[in-house]
């Protein structure tokens, strides 16, 4: 193992740090070094009370000053779980049950590590990543409780805020450092040492304004994390003291490479004063070609192909290239598909760079496709074509950063979450230019306070923050899309502008909507509303403690009022509680078992005798709600801080979706309203508005006001049919359509088998069935193998019959039991595993090559019937399967299946485990929404010897 120093970390000015470190004859000394102890722990398991360690490993190390370490003794040892190791647990550490014949018991293991570990009778500060993990275990054989702890994951998690994973093998990585072993206890025991190393040089690196705010609030989150900060501050003051009296340089001048205090104000915030408010063209205007000509662009010998390595001429790129430029020039709506491989994104951004003097807005529903867009393939495609065409990425108010609410955040943090959270961004601050949330990694309660930092507080204009150091990222990021001729959102804030009549984005001609199949899911959201009792119970307390209350109560001329808005909220709480007693009631029939969710209709409202109680309560808590905001306004006239005011008035306009939630779902429903009550995993109800049909919105407020609309997806066809999508979006009498496949060659690449002698889906052996067919391929392509499933609780009953392949040394991994997404496709790539994935496993995953070679889907993917939202949204058609439910399934099943070719060399094959797609009359439009693979009608017996046969055949065949 080798120990390699980080570069240094490269830093924007600290001139938004309010507090400045004082000045200490300590910094003049050299401060001692410290000791400590690093240990990681092997274990049968993850729960301390029922598992048992297998190794621990130790070293002792000593932190210098400059934050480097030096490795002492080293301790391991084995320990005899009383039992033979799971296949999961060897294959993990290589262990096997002969090295643990013989080795001491887990409580001799633990007291022997005491003994190494303890020095003139103390514990030093003992070091590990997720060193909670190994000291509950530790603790249960006699490990001294109260002994100080390090977290190198905590650390991290700090100083290396925009890290994608916090995993310990990922920062060595990082870091430079090469461990010998991975899952090996000593191993890891050294590799968090190291990686504490790097992470006190990553500190010591920082401004010093920054370092000694980091040692002020430090102590919350631990009395070592406390100290380990306050080291590195006394280093670094100790250092610029030095260099003070040497009179040299040092740290960042104020307002290098970022923003300072000095800088102009942005702009302000309203649309009529933003640059880029014009009028789009009017569609029936056509305009000359641009000199950029899509046929020149995509030609074989033109500028894509000599400057854009890897470029391949593909005649579907091209079709869709042309079709969207004629959109563009001519006006109109197109909605077209494009098979996976195409390289629509090229085939749209080219004819948006040749819109002169006209913006282009393009939105995606992924992350992953706007950073694609921004950072790859804009880039690229302006340096082929020597274009300069500003580009911007504008997000919602949410995702940005607040400096001013950062600050009043940063004068209230008295808990270990809102410590984490504070120096995270701390540190964050230092780096970002955006201040985009999308550069964080969040974890657990970090997500939950973010609301508080941000910029969603609609009381807010530039002129506001322009007094705090740092600016606007908001404005900024606005000022910047209102200069830009492309200007990249995603769908969320591109239906919140069209709810909003254009007050959010700059005025375009041309919108793009790609990943447009998602674009209803997220419409339901924009146009709908929700009244869910934790989040209103939330936003009335945090309206009760805004600063400006507490301190109109300090305040005798304001006194009385505050008085008033908190007896007025204390009124609403109540009334809160009565009005979710009465819907929670709806969630109880008469003489049958609760339910979690049902749909309101007007034959509840009218005969149900407990709609009544409902009715009065929400009166009553309408009532209630408009007293909090009268009192709030009256409070707000008497004057005070101007922020505490601002913020003051936003939380109280965040109790204004909760009254219109309670007048359209309760007491003025509209016809075209569908309203539902439910409850998520823990109990908490909501109340749900959504329209039935979001066409005619969609049409009046995103289609109607631009010359031209695009929208674009791989899956949109239905039996190669566009009525279906064209009636979702609302633009069925004017869309052109064009539908061009994938470059793929699906018949060479792909293998279908539907087995002949499978159960139907809710027959008893069907489980059992699904269990067994995943294990007979699985087993033999070691792992190699995603399953997706339409509910968790089929998906949970299966994971539990998969014992076998545990047993085979293949890892079963399972959605909602073994970790996040991000984790489980993580460790899926790593080999040798199965995913049991459910709705979000079924599209936006890439897994090309050797990483996958099955798609197993349990069934065929219809939406739950009696959900309310599709309920009601069905009830629409004349022939609710055939027009809506079988649409619907026949794009999620193309989906599913597409998961599998990724590219021109991938192969495999895909089970599908639902005969009614060939003995109903139905499968013909889902076998015609699907790529033509090579289709195999095969018995359960036989299902995992052809697909591995198959996938062995296609080894050599399709790489040639």
């Amino acid at each position: 193992m080798r120990q390699v120093r980080c570069q240094a970390y490269a830093h924007r000015d600290a001139s938004w740090v309010t507090r400045r470190p004082t000045a200490c004859s300590a910094a003049r000394s050299r401060r001692v070094e410290r000791e400590l102890v690093a240990v990681d722990l092997e274990t049968t398991g993850y729960d301390a009370a029922s598992e048992r360690i297998v190794e621990i490993g130790a070293v002792r190390v000593r932190l210098g000053a400059d934050g480097a370490v030096t490795i002492g003794e080293r301790f391991v040892t084995f320990a005899d779980p009383g039992g033979p190791l799971s296949p999961t647990i060897a294959r993990l550490t290589g262990l096997h049950d002969s090295d643990l014949v013989g080795a001491p018991s887990p409580a001799e293991a633990v007291a022997a590590f005491v003994a190494f570990a303890r020095r003139n009778g103390e514990i030093p500060w003992v070091v590990g990543h997720n060193v909670g993990f190994d000291l509950a275990f530790l603790e249960r054989h006699g490990f001294p409780a109260d002994a100080p702890r390090l977290d190198t994951a905590d650390l991290a998690s700090i100083l290396l805020p925009s890290a994608a994973s916090y995993a310990l093998q990922r920062l060595a990585a990082d870091a430079a450092i090469v461990p010998d072993a991975a899952h090996r206890a000593l191993d890891d025991a050294l590799t968090s040492a190291l990686v504490l190393g790097d992470l006190a040089r990553r500190v010591r690196a920082l401004p010093p304004l920054i370092v000694a705010e980091l040692a002020s609030f430090a102590p919350l989150l631990g009395d070592a994390t406390g100290a380990f900060f306050a080291d590195a501050a006394s280093d670094v003051a100790r250092n610029a003291w030095m260099q003070d009296a040497s009179g040299e340089a040092r740290g960042v001048p104020l307002g290098a490479a970022g923003l300072s205090p000095s800088e102009p104000a942005v702009r302000g915030s309203e649309p009529s004063d933003r640059p880029g408010r014009r009028d789009p063209r009017a569609r029936e205007a056509p305009r000359e070609a641009s000199p950029l000509r899509v046929d020149d662009v995509f030609a074989v010998g033109g500028p894509l192909a000599a400057s854009l390595a890897g470029y391949e001429d593909r005649a579907e790129q091209r079709l869709l290239a042309e079709a969207i430029e004629r959109t563009m020039r001519d006006g109109g709506v197109l909605i077209a598909e494009a098979g996976t491989g195409v390289g629509k994104s090229l085939a749209y951004l080219v004819p948006a760079l040749a819109q002169p003097d006209e913006r282009v807005i393009v939105s995606t529903y992924t992350l992953p496709l706007q950073d694609q867009l921004v950072r790859k393939d804009l880039p690229a495609l302006q340096a082929a074509l020597g274009t300069e065409v500003r580009v911007a990425v504008l997000k919602g108010r949410p995702n940005y950063l607040c400096p001013r609410r950062w600050q009043v955040f940063r004068g209230s943090v008295s808990t270990r979450e809102e410590a984490r959270l504070l120096l995270k961004t701390l540190v964050w601050r230092t780096a970002t230019l955006t201040g985009d949330r999308a550069e964080l990694n969040l974890l657990g309660g970090e997500g939950e306070l973010w609301p508080r930092i941000s910029a969603n507080d609609e009381t807010c204009d530039a002129r506001r923050c322009k007094r705090t150091p740092g600016g606007c990222h908001l404005q900024r990021a606005r000022d910047a899309a209102a200069e830009a001729g492309i200007v990249v959102v995603n769908h969320a804030l591109l239906l919140q502008d069209a709810r909003m009549r254009g007050a959010l984005l700059p005025a375009a001609e041309h919108v793009v909507v790609d990943e447009a199949h998602r674009l209803e899911d997220v419409a339901t959201d924009a146009f709908g509303l929700e009244l869910a009792e934790r989040r209103l119970r939330r936003d009335l307390e945090r309206l009760s403690h805004a600063p400006a209350v507490v301190s109109a109560l300090r305040d005798p001329l304001r006194t009385a009022q505050a008085e008033t808005l908190r007896m007025a909220i204390e009124t609403a709480l109540s009334r809160c509680g009565e009005l979710f007693a009465a819907l929670a009631a709806l969630l109880v029939p008469v003489d049958a078992p609760p339910e979690d969710r049902v749909r309101i209709t007007a034959g509840v409202r009218a005969s149900d005798e407990r709609w009544l109680p409902v009715e009065l309560a929400g009166e009553r808590m309408g009532d209630a709600l408009a007293g909090v905001a009268s009192a709030s306004d009256r409070l707000g006239t008497l004057g005070g801080d101007e922020d505490e005011t601002a913020d003051l008035a936003t939380a109280a306009a965040e109790l204004g979706p909760a009254r219109a939630a309670i007048a359209r779902g309760i007491h003025e429903p509209r016809a075209s309203d569908i309203v539902w009550l439910d409850t998520d995993g823990d109990g908490a109800l909501a109340l749900h508005v959504a329209q039935t049909h979001l066409g005619g919105l969609l049409r009046r407020t995103l289609v109607d006001p631009h010359r031209s609309v695009v929208f674009t997806s791989a899956t949109l066809a239905v039996a190669g049919s566009f009525d279906f999508a064209a009636d979702r979006l609302g633009v069925g009498d004017v869309a052109d359509t064009l539908q061009v496949g994938s470059p793929f060659e699906h018949r060479r690449q792909a293998l279908l088998v539907i087995p002949s002698d499978i159960a139907f889906p809710g027959e008893e052996r069907y489980a059992e069935d699904v269990a067994r067919t995943i294990e007979d391929v699985a087993r033999p392509l070691g792992g190699r193998t995603l399953a997706l499933f339409t509910s968790h609780a089929a998906m949970r009953d299966v994971a539990g019959r998969l014992g076998g392949l545990d047993q085979a040394g293949v890892a079963v991994l399972t959605q909602g039991i073994d970790g996040s997404r991000r984790a489980l496709l993580e460790r899926f790539m790593a080999g040798q595993a199965v995913l049991l994935g459910t709705q979000s496993f079924w599209e936006g995953i890439d897994l090309p090559g050797d990483l996958l070679r099955c798609v197993v889907i349990a069934r065929l993917p219809f939406a739950v019937p009696d959900d309310p939202l599709i309920q009601g949204r069905a009830e629409r058609y004349d022939d609710p399967f055939r027009d809506f439910h079988l649409p619907q399934a026949a794009l999620r099943l193309r989906q599913g299946f597409g998961r599998l070719i990724r590219s021109k060399t991938d192969y495999g094959a895909v089970v599908l485990l639902d005969r009614r797609i060939v003995t109903k009359d139905y499968g013909q439009v889902l076998f015609a929404s699907l790529p033509d693979a090579e289709t195999r009608d095969l018995p359960l017996e036989r299902i995992g010897g052809a697909v591995v046969d198959w996938c062995a055949s296609r080894a050599t065949r399709v790489l040639t």
